[in-house]
C-alpha cells in the first residue's frame, strides 16, 4: 500500500462551517475537541488545532466501549506525556460532566483569575466541542446536557450548523459540525477515518478497507473473529478466504453459489464500525 498518497475529501458544507467557527471561537473560553479512542492520531485535526491556539483546549477519547481499553488507557498516558489534557468515556454508560470539569480547572484559571481580581462572579465557561464526523461529539453534548439536545448518529455529516446549548451546570456549551481536513497526508490516515465512519467508504475501494482490517487483525487480534465466524484464528488464512468464510455464513452468494465477496467486505466492514466484532483499536500510542 502506498502510504504516502494523498487524499483528497472536503465537502462544501465543512467550509462554510470552518468559516464559521472562526468567529465563534473568539467568544469561546475552553475547546474540548473529541476524538475516536479507535483512533487518537488520525482523528485529530490539525485544522481545529490552529483554530483553538491560545484556548485552553482538552482532548476527548469518546467512543471507548468500541476500543481496547488497554490502549485506551495507553493514549490517556501519550497525552499527558505530550502536556495534552485528555480525558475518555463510554458515553453510553457513564456521565461526563465531573470529567470535563475535573479535567477543565486548570484550563480555565486564567478567566477566574480575572473575574477575582475584578470582583466579579463566577461566569459560565464558554464551551466548544470540536472534532471530525462521527466522533461522538453530539452524544458528548446531549451526556452533558442529561437530554438530546443534538442529533447524534452513526455515520458523518449529522450536525450540519452551529448551536449554543444551556447545560446544568457552570458551562454554556457550543456545538459545531464535524470539520475534517481539507486532505490527510497519509493514506492510512484516511483509511482509519473511512473504517471508523468519519468518512464515507466510498472515497476509497472497500476491499482494500477490508484488507487493511483483516491484516491489522490478523496482527493484534487474530482470533477475534472466531466468535461470529468459524475462523478459530486468522493467521492461519488468507484474506481472500476469511471473506468467503463470512459470505458463505451470511448467505451472500452469487448466480452460481460462488461466495460474493463484495458484501462480504462490506458487512466486515460495518460489523466492525459498530463493535459487533469486539473492542478494536487501530491505532496504538506506542506506534504514534
Amino acid at each position: 500500500m502506498n502510504q504516502q498518497k494523498n487524499v483528497h475529501y472536503f465537502p462544501g458544507h465543512m467550509r462554510k462551517a470552518l468559516n464559521a467557527l472562526r468567529s465563534f471561537m473568539q467568544a469561546v473560553d475552553l475547546v474540548v475537541e473529541v476524538v475516536d479512542a479507535r483512533v487518537p492520531h488520525s482523528s485529530r485535526n490539525p485544522l481545529l488545532h490552529e483554530l483553538s491556539e491560545g484556548k485552553g483546549r482538552l482532548v476527548f477519547l469518546s467512543k471507548t466501549d468500541l476500543a481496547d481499553p488497554k490502549e485506551t488507557e495507553k493514549w490517556i498516558e501519550y497525552f499527558a506525556k505530550e502536556g495534552i489534557a485528555a480525558a475518555s468515556a463510554n458515553l453510553k454508560a457513564e456521565k461526563a460532566m465531573a470529567l470535563i470539569e475535573k479535567a477543565s480547572r486548570p484550563l480555565v484559571e486564567k478567566k477566574r483569575e480575572k473575574e477575582r481580581r475584578i470582583g466579579m462572579k463566577p461566569q459560565p465557561i464558554r464551551l466548544c466541542i470540536v472534532g471530525v464526523p462521527n466522533v461522538g461529539k453530539s452524544t458528548l453534548i446531549n451526556n452533558l446536557a442529561g437530554k438530546a439536545v443534538a442529533k447524534a448518529g452513526n455515520r458523518p455529516g449529522v450536525t450540519r450548523a452551529e448551536q449554543w446549548v444551556k447545560l446544568p451546570s457552570s458551562f454554556v456549551l457550543l456545538d459545531s459540525p464535524g470539520i475534517l481536513p481539507m486532505n490527510y497526508p497519509t493514506e492510512e490516515e484516511a483509511i482509519h477515518l473511512a473504517l471508523t465512519g468519519s468518512i464515507k467508504e466510498e472515497v476509497l475501494p472497500i476491499h482494500a478497507l477490508a484488507d487493511y482490517l483483516l491484516d491489522l487483525l490478523r496482527k493484534d487480534y487474530p482470533i477475534i473473529l472466531g466468535g461470529r465466524y468459524p475462523i478459530p484464528s486468522l493467521a492461519d488464512i488468507t484474506n481472500e478466504e476469511a471473506l468467503r468464510v463470512i459470505a458463505k455464513e451470511r448467505g451472500f452468494l452469487l448466480k452460481g453459489g460462488e461466495p460474493d465477496g463484495d458484501k462480504a467486505a462490506f458487512i466486515l466492514l460495518k460489523e466492525y464500525q459498530d463493535g459487533i466484532l469486539g473492542p478494536v483499536t487501530l491505532e496504538t500510542a506506542d506506534a504514534d
